[in-house]
């Protein structure tokens, strides 16, 4: 961020219904109930309105955020649920993990398409810029695992594998032994 942006005051303004506006003194306090469950204040980015648990986690994300183009994140509409109904066709299993990847589109150079080959032309590739995951074993869901790219060289799915694979030996081998005592206790 060159000197002079940062030197600019930013003024945030809410629009009401009414047509009449609103000087808005603290962002995170309007909008934090409605971003996060997390009782307490919340950064939010300007430009993507991400929100973020701390000043720091803020300022790795502007570092990326600002030399990419602006989106804006579509939720769907109200009341629309898509809902699996089959649950007789599904399988229970010890341990699941659900876990989200954020990614930035970078445009690639390449040459044309070999139309014996391939019939689509490769114009940007997704560079991951974090990731969050939890694990739920037997029930119980362990504590969100969130992870954000420090610097442009770090290779994030490894680090993904590597954390992921950290935590399932943690939760498999407390579950394992919780599971132990319980066998003890039948006997």
């Amino acid at each position: 961020m060159n000197i002079q942006a940062q030197k600019r005051k930013k003024v945030r303004l809410l629009l009401l219904k009414n047509k009449h506006y609103c000087l808005v003194k603290n962002f995170s306090r309007l909008v934090s109930k409605q971003v996060s469950k997390h009782h307490g204040a919340v950064e939010i980015c300007d430009r993507c309105l991400n929100h973020f648990p701390n000043k720091k986690a803020l300022e790795k994300h502007e570092e990326n955020c600002q030399n990419h183009d602006a989106i804006r994140i579509v939720l769907p509409k109200k009341d629309t649920i898509l809902e699996f109904k089959n649950h007789k066709h599904s399988m229970r299993v010890p341990i699941v993990v659900y876990a989200d990847f954020e990614s930035f589109t970078k445009p690639i150079d390449s040459c044309q398409p070999d139309a014996d080959r391939r019939f689509t032309k490769a114009y940007q590739k997704l560079e991951p810029s974090g990731f969050c995951f939890y694990i739920v074993c037997d029930g119980k869901k362990s504590r969100p695992v969130l992870y954000t790219k420090q610097t442009e060289g770090e290779k994030v799915a490894e680090i993904f594998v590597k954390m992921l694979r950290d935590e399932v030996d943690q939760v498999w081998s407390s579950e394992a032994r919780v599971d132990l005592d319980r066998r003890k206790d039948k006997f």
